[in-house]
């Protein structure tokens, strides 16, 4: 009885290690044998070896895309736009001599007020006349001079205006570029590409937006083509002001062109007349007679010399006339230039370029700080000549008085 309770025990435990044995190596042997299927499946015929492995090499692609960082598509290039603000830099150079300008204008209205005045005293048969065209002339030349101001000051605002949307430009997309997206909006950025480019989901469906929100791309392209558009908002405002107003000043340009036409004619008219004069009293019976009136004489001597004073000076004055405005040409040139370039499909274009953020921001950087250099540059020559002008004193040439100046200039 005792041999047969230990025979019994013995075959138990026989028993229960084979089982263990088998428990633990029969999942080994599962994954094994579904290998063995699996190989055997995908190489039983070259074709199925052939689609499984272009399946393989699909999926491993999609894998890569998904988990690689995101890829920028089709934005708007703000570096293009830069490059027209930069543009502006000759105006800027164009208004750090308006200052003088302006100065040598209001000079020359001052010398012909005086040279009016000095045609006023001579008993002249046209000096009336010639004594309110100097006036009138007079008059628009400050008119004019005040006017340029203006445009000065026009032209400034609008720089400064070009740099600060670049300065906020720059921060709108640095905004974006500090906020990477993580491991899952990366994930999602990069489905919601690919879906969109196989047309399985809309660019901008306002039900997955307000869903799962924008993904890291959206919000860079939404930034893009804000900062874009505004930027070129700017740009077609400070072109159409400076061209509207340029265009104000040609017609007051034209407008004093012809005051030096008509004051050249009734000048001529009138020294024509005092040559007459003269040549009939000096050959008079009675300047025979009695001889020559000296003082007679040297009264036709000097209106013709004040004649011919004014004649040289209205030469003068609208050679500077000329000369601001092929200056204020060119400016206009420019800008007409630049206007066509903003119509541009090149350049308008919301979807013109693949470049990063990162590359945008660098440009409009280097851009804004030669555009900024300038302008400070600009403004502080402008300064210095403003409260440096306390005391210069205006020659009037022809032997006319000198005009004291203070700091109302």
């Amino acid at each position: 009885m005792k041999q047969r309770l230990v025979l019994t025990s013995f075959v138990d435990i026989r028993f229960s290690t084979s089982l263990d044995v088998v428990q633990r190596t029969e999942p080994i042997e599962a994954v094994v044998q579904g290998v063995r299927k699996a190989i055997h499946h995908v190489t039983k015929s070259k074709y199925t070896t052939f689609f499984y492995s272009i399946g393989a090499l699909v999926l491993s692609v999609l894998l890569s895309h998904l988990f690689s960082d995101p890829t920028h598509g089709p934005s708007p290039d703000l570096i293009k736009v830069a490059g027209l603000a930069k543009s502006f830099e000759p105006s800027i150079y164009y208004s750090e001599h308006g200052h003088a300008q302006i100065e040598q204008l209001q000079d020359t209205g001052v010398a012909v007020w005086d040279l009016g005045e000095s045609v006023r005293s001579t008993n002249m048969t046209s000096a009336p006349q010639i004594v309110n065209q100097l006036d009138d002339l007079s008059d628009s030349l400050k008119t004019l001079a005040m006017e340029l101001t203006r445009f000065f000051a026009a032209v400034d605002a609008d720089v400064d205006s070009i740099l600060l949307v670049m300065d906020w430009a720059q921060r709108e997309l640095s905004n974006v570029s500090k906020e990477p997206p993580g491991r899952l909006g990366m994930l999602w950025s990069n489905a919601h590409n690919m879906l969109t480019k196989v047309g399985l989901m809309s660019e901008n469906s306002q039900l997955i937006q307000q869903l799962l929100g924008q993904t890291y791309l959206q919000r860079s392209k939404a930034t893009l083509e804000r900062t874009f558009h505004e930027f070129l908002g700017v740009l077609e405002e400070s072109i159409t002001n400076e061209l509207t107003y340029s265009l104000q000043l040609f017609q007051l340009f034209e407008a004093i062109d012809k005051q030096f036409l008509n004051l050249q004619r009734t000048v001529i008219r009138e020294q024509d007349s005092q040559e007459r004069l003269e040549s009939d009293f000096l050959g008079s019976l009675w300047t025979r007679v009695i001889g020559v009136n000296a003082s007679k004489l040297r009264k036709y001597e000097k209106n013709r010399n004040l004649l011919r004073s004014v004649r040289d000076r209205t030469v003068q004055n609208k050679h500077v006339l000329i000369d601001h405005n092929q200056r204020l040409r060119q400016l206009q040139s420019n800008l007409e230039i630049l206007r066509r370039k903003m119509v541009s499909p090149l350049v308008r274009s919301s979807n013109s370029s693949t470049i990063s953020v990162e590359a945008q921001i660098k440009g409009l950087e280097t851009t804004y700080q030669q555009l900024k250099g300038s302008r400070e540059s600009q403004k502080k020559k402008v300064l210095e000549l403003v409260y440096a002008a306390g005391n210069r004193r205006v020659s009037l040439p022809g032997g006319a008085r000198e005009i004291e100046s203070g700091d109302s200039y």
